[in-house]
């Protein structure tokens, strides 16, 4: 109980430390904040990826995306030399377009965005979801189906979809695929660049992030093939849980 009493406390910090760092004055009486916005776009071959569409893969197989649900942790906005913690956790679908995150920005000058992919390690292990407040992604209302009681803790993200594999243009789409990732040892970090802005009253500026699912799919020369690696809980089949995240987490890209 100390042990999950103590993650929560650490957690509850954090939060109150995200509230304290991009509180703003009361915007009625003397407006000092800007409004910044990440907004994360899943793109194959450079076009949005939807629910509705199919892609072909290196290997001739048809894909449809059905759920591309991610935690992001740890994100940090800054520019080079401080940086602010802009949330400590989000639970995001990034199919959709609603994958989105929007907070008040003191004013400064940005360049810098850096978040976590999963959960870390010291929020991931002994820690029971039902004592979080229901609105935080990591309690039991919050992470909708994104926690292992039986396994390793949350579920860093799920990539489910359907596949035909024989190439044939209109052929149903009869297999199935199904990549639900987490275990600390996955947890991965990413930091970029991007043009500078400059947060100042009232103004809104918008931070795009990519998610290159055909690099996801193919990595770097290394393309799943769905017809023998088709399916991993983390645990039955690590190996591909950590050749996917491998995947995934090179798959991100902001747009300077």
């Amino acid at each position: 109980m100390q042990v999950i009493q103590s993650t929560v406390y650490k957690f509850l910090v954090l939060v109150l430390i995200a509230i304290v760092f991009n509180s703003c004055r009361d915007q009625a009486q003397n407006a000092t904040c800007g409004q910044v916005t990440i907004k994360f776009i899943p793109v194959w071959n450079g076009q949005v990826v939807t629910i509705d569409s199919i892609y072909t893969n290196s290997l001739n197989q048809r894909i449809r995306f059905e759920n591309i649900t991610t935690y992001f942790s740890s994100i940090y906005i800054g520019n080079g030399i401080d940086s602010i913690l802009f949330s400590q956790v989000e639970l995001l679908q990034l199919l959709g377009g609603q994958a989105t995150v929007t907070k008040n920005m003191e004013p400064g000058t940005y360049s810098k965005l850096s978040f976590g992919l999963g959960i870390p390690p010291e929020l991931n292990k002994n820690v029971d979801p039902s004592v979080y407040p229901n609105a935080s992604p990591l309690s039991v209302q919050g992470s909708n189906g994104m926690f292992w009681y039986w396994n390793t803790g949350y579920i860093f993200f799920k990539l489910d979809g359907r596949a035909d594999l024989t190439g044939t243009s209109n052929a149903p789409l009869l297999n199935t695929f199904a990549f639900h990732c987490g275990d600390d040892p996955l947890y991965r970090e990413r930091a970029f660049s991007f043009a500078t802005i400059h947060s100042e009253d009232l103004t809104s500026h918008e931070i795009t992030v990519y998610v290159d699912m055909q690099l996801l799919m193919e990595g770097d020369n290394d393309p799943i093939d769905l017809s023998t690696d088709y399916f991993t809980h983390t645990t039955g089949n690590f190996a591909l849980a950590e050749r996917v995240t491998n995947h995934f987490a090179n798959a991100f890209n902001v747009v300077p």
